[in-house]
């Protein structure tokens, strides 16, 4: 289509990744998370020339790893602290170069009891920190880069380390989002509000155990 005289050609979009942050709960609170997906489409729209190249460091198929983690008891309408085992180990590196001269390497390991697709989740881990590396959504990782929290893409909220508040104290405004945030990621799950914090802490664990129960 031909453009008339005077008419101005329209502006590009630009990437804004402050429309696509979630927030996560660290060791320090609440915190801003750019998913890795938005960082690839971010590096991508700024750097069309930029590759991505990843690798296997390292991988046991043999190895055995556990993981715990909370399952929700229908019988004691509680959540329980439970060990998973599986075989399953993987390195990943990733190397992104943006065409311009910049380059940044990123590796994160995974298993089997953390995760059924353990090596898709290192893959995307490395990825997502060698972009950070090179200043894609580093001021958004959260925890990301302290393997106490072993964030991957879009992660589910960590709860809350036992001790720090009062279990029949009421409902936080943190608990609350956590629960909408899970209850979207089924579908739109309709629960009722818990009351105290125990409460929220308990069905947090149901949801995100649901949520792993459909993912498997």
């Amino acid at each position: 289509m031909s453009q008339n005289a005077g008419e101005q050609s329209p502006r590009p979009l630009v990437f804004n990744p402050n429309e696509h942050l979630i927030q996560i709960k660290g060791r320090t609170g609440s915190a801003d998370y750019l998913p890795v997906k938005w960082r690839l489409v971010w590096f991508r729209s700024l750097c069309p020339d930029g590759t991505i190249e990843t690798e296997i460091v390292h991988l046991d198929l043999d190895r055995e790893t556990e993981e715990e983690s909370y399952q929700w008891n229908s019988e004691t309408r509680r959540s329980e602290k439970v060990t998973k085992r599986a075989r399953g180990f993987v390195v990943f590196r990733a190397i992104v170069r943006d065409g311009r001269g910049g380059i940044a390497v990123g590796t994160k390991s995974e298993k089997a009891a953390s995760f059924p697709d353990y090596i898709e989740k290192a893959e995307t881990g490395a990825i997502g920190r060698a972009l950070a590396a090179l200043g894609y959504g580093t001021q958004f990782t959260g925890d990301e880069f302290d393997e106490q929290h072993r964030l991957v893409d879009t992660p589910i909220e960590h709860r809350a380390v036992e001790g720090q508040a009062d279990p029949n104290g009421p409902v936080t405004k943190d608990q609350v989002a956590s629960i909408a945030h899970l209850c979207r990621r089924l579908g739109g799950k309709q629960v009722a509000r818990p009351a105290t914090f125990q409460a929220a802490q308990d069905l947090i664990a149901q949801l995100e155990q649901e949520i792993r129960q459909v993912a498997s």
